[in-house]
């Protein structure tokens, strides 16, 4: 995600803009922005259409819940080049990468220059990471599971104590409680949230790396009591929201009949399709992704400028800076309770259509999967531009990961070509991303009504809060990005 503080690094450092004159703020990477060849609100009316007309066509051709969970597979491991992909050498080189790689950026944000603009951890954390690893998952699938730095180092310090206490365990493996569910992870993302949004020195790398520092003891502290792997699936927040994005990829890792271990090829968003009803903690941290990811376009626009001040006033008594702070923090947390609020009258709504089957508290649960692809369509739209250009800043600090002058790969003199990408390439690559991730999330609802009501009429009736709640977030979802950046 991109930060307002970000973009102030990213400005001092003198990242120029696609046209004219140096803009406040580099939210999409571009000052100009792309002139629409029809008004706006022939676009928003045309998107909104094209997702209730999705709804009719899958309410002509898809007739039926329960085949849709059981969804075509191809095994990639009967292919030599995938085979040598999920070597077991491949992998632990992977991990160790990884693993390494996260050493590094930490050390550079505590050892390296402070300018953000060359040190490492800054691009590392906010564009490379956050960015394009929810990009990885959300196309290809959980990516993550395999790198994730935290897990692989703690796995290290396993075996390491295997070899020095022989039979015992190094976790104290204590029970969490079925109750829990996610909800640490939830709390860790939430403040994950407020760190990348409305931390204002986010930007400096030893407040990064002191973060990732603390995350880090926290992970590793749940690994010890609870176990890595019950930590990783339940409490680890990116291991938890990165496995989430990766259920809409087009690969999974699964062990298949007979205990052989599958890597396939499947249909994109069908991972979604819990038989399961979710916990509860996985309606708020989807609610949480979605919420968050709006808040942070959102606050680029004049509105939410407006807003701020609004809020300030309230804060005004602590001081300009706390203020502001104060002011910030309220916002984002309001975000995903109004998001929750939202969400759970549209589930009630759903009930009384589906003709009371259903709690709305269940119909909440049961549906809350088929709002990840929304999260994702906007979160590739938001952020596009971002991570293809100023990510490539990756490519000189690679070379000089300190800011100490090295150039250790030969590309410290690289310099960022922000003729990359374009702004009518962004705005219908954002038009195509939104409008999709709402199309799927009516597939999704519409295979979870017919399996959760059995009836088909009743099923289809069930889905028009819902059709109405998507085509409404899309209209929303494309007016944030079309409006003026405002620093």
């Amino acid at each position: 995600m991109r930060r307002r503080a970000a973009k102030r690094w990213l400005a001092a450092g003198g990242a120029v803009l696609a046209w004219g004159a140096p803009a406040p703020a580099l939210a999409h990477a571009f000052e100009k922005r792309y002139d629409l060849p029809i008004p706006l609100e022939m676009f928003l009316a045309g998107a909104g259409l094209a997702v209730a007309l999705s709804f009719i066509v899958m309410g002509f051709f898809v007739r039926s819940g329960g085949r849709h969970f059981d969804y075509p597979r191809f095994d990639l491991l009967r292919l030599a080049p995938f085979r040598l992909l999920a070597h077991r050498s491949v992998r632990l080189a992977a991990r160790g990468f990884s693993a390494a790689a996260f050493l590094l950026i930490l050390l550079a944000g505590f050892l390296g220059e402070q300018n953000p603009m060359r040190n490492i951890i800054t691009t590392a954390v906010w564009i490379v990471w956050w960015v394009g690893m929810a990009y990885v998952c959300s196309l290809l699938g959980d990516a993550w599971s395999l790198l994730n730095p935290w897990g692989s180092l703690f796995a290290g310090a396993e075996a390491l104590h295997r070899r020095l206490r022989p039979g015992a365990p190094l976790s104290l493996n204590l029970p969490l409680p079925a109750r829990v569910g996610s909800w640490p992870a939830a709390a860790l993302f939430l403040w994950f949230a407020w760190a990348e949004i409305g931390w204002q020195n986010n930007f400096v790398p030893a407040n990064i790396a002191f973060a990732a520092g603390v995350y880090s003891l926290i992970t590793w502290g749940g690994m010890l009591l609870f176990g890595r792997e019950e930590w990783l699936r339940r409490g680890e927040a990116f291991a938890v929201v990165f496995g989430l994005l990766g259920r809409f990829g087009v690969t999974e890792a699964r062990t298949g009949p007979g205990g052989r271990r599958e890597w396939n090829l499947r249909p994109p968003a069908v991972g979604l399709l819990a038989k399961e009803v979710p916990h509860p903690s996985a309606v708020a941290l989807v609610l949480m992704v979605l919420a968050t990811v709006t808040f942070d376009g959102f606050t680029e626009t004049a509105q939410w400028q407006g807003l701020r001040t609004r809020l300030f006033d309230l804060f005004a008594w602590l001081g300009a800076r706390t203020a502001f702070q104060m002011a910030d923090a309220f916002a984002l947390c309001a975000a995903p309770a109004i998001f929750f609020l939202v969400y759970l009258l549209f589930a009630w709504l759903v009930r009384l259509a589906g003709g009371r089957v259903l709690p709305a508290g269940e119909v909440a649960r049961r549906f809350v999967f088929s709002l990840v692809p929304i999260a994702i369509g906007y979160h590739l739209a938001h952020y596009f531009s971002y991570l293809f250009i100023q990510g490539q800043r990756l490519i000189p600090l690679a070379s000089d990961p300190f800011g100490w002058g090295w150039n250790l790969l030969g590309t410290a003199g690289y310099e960022v070509d922000i003729g990359i990408v374009e702004a009518r390439l962004v705005w219908n690559l954002s038009l195509a991303a939104i409008v999709l991730g709402h199309i799927f999330a009516v597939y999704l609802a519409h295979v979870v009504a017919l399996g959760a009501l059995k009836d088909r009429r009743l099923a289809l009736r069930s889905q028009y809060p819902m059709l109405v709640l998507m085509v409404g977030y899309t209209v929303l979802s494309l007016w944030i990005i079309a409006q003026p950046i405002v620093g």
